[in-house]
């Protein structure tokens, strides 16, 4: 997998990086419009809907299948390799994310920091029992990352700090190895499908704090991480890391500790910018 120019990514959300090419491809007939652009309800895949053709359908005055057709033909090189483009039969253009697509987008979550928001949503206040199980959650990662570096099936640049880092940056592996040999991803289980949704969900909602001129309905925050800490609690019930997986798929393993960051560092984003809480490392 080819991380070298994950960091250069101007976009910090996939909905980010899909909109941009969505208005780069119609900028290119001289159209300028908002995009509509909705995430599919299915665990199981990432995978994006957009009814932007019915919308052009008066202005081009073509139909909405040959404009989806048009655009799904500029859109496949801008996505290239992170999505697949298909066209519906109805004029929806499907974007779904591929495997390398979203190890690319799961690296880069678990290894380089969110920006600081340009301005603090005003979240509403949540009382301190309602935090506790996602500053658990948050601090039952720190304690499997920590206890991963020790067992030396990870290796992190500083285990040892006093609070919450923005980042766990790992020294080994890196790349960390989301795909196999045939480029498939190694998460396939129920519970790690979901996580990585959830991932992919919480990260697409924050979508309004980095693009300000694009300020959406207001978002339940605190729904969306208690939603990711309760996806992180079944993955980590139903998911091994230590034992015979350790042993025998050690890659596996610390594929599931590529999650593990991802959520920690969501989690932490969560808690503290959004929530002004301390994000623990243990409890």
């Amino acid at each position: 997998m080819d991380t070298a120019n994950i960091s250069q990514y101007p976009e910090v959300t996939v909905k980010c990086f899909l909109l941009l090419r969505f208005h780069r491809a119609i900028a290119q007939q001289g159209t300028m419009t908002e995009i509509p652009l909705n995430r599919a309800k299915n665990s199981a895949r990432v995978l994006y809907v957009s009814a932007i053709a019915l919308k052009l359908t008066k202005t081009w005055q073509q139909t909405p299948q040959a404009i989806a057709t048009q655009l799904a033909e500029t859109l496949q090189p801008l996505c290239y390799p992170d999505f697949a483009v298909k066209v519906a039969r109805d004029g929806m253009i499907e974007l779904e994310l591929t495997d390398a697509g979203l190890a690319v987008w799961l690296q880069r979550l678990a290894q380089i920091p969110l920006p600081v928001p340009e301005y603090r949503i005003l979240s509403p206040v949540v009382c301190a029992d309602r935090l506790f199980p996602i500053q658990y959650s948050h601090a039952r990662c720190c304690s499997l990352l920590r206890m991963a570096d020790r067992d030396r099936i990870i290796a992190i640049a500083q285990p040892d700090v006093a609070t919450a880092p923005q980042i766990w940056s790992l020294a080994a592996p890196n790349p960390i190895p989301w795909v196999d040999e045939g480029d498939r991803l190694r998460l396939v289980h129920p519970a790690e499908c979901s996580l990585i949704s959830q991932l992919i969900a919480v990260l697409d909602s924050l979508y309004p704090i980095f693009e300000v001129k694009n300020r959406e309905k207001p978002v339940n925050y605190f729904k969306l991480a208690n939603s990711l800490s309760e996806a992180f609690q079944i993955f980590y019930s139903q998911c091994r890391i230590w034992g015979e997986v350790k042993i025998e798929t050690p890659k596996l393993a610390q594929a599931r500790l590529g999650l593990i960051l991802a959520t920690q560092s969501l989690l932490r984003f969560i808690l503290e910018e959004l929530f002004s809480a301390v994000a623990p490392l243990e409890l």
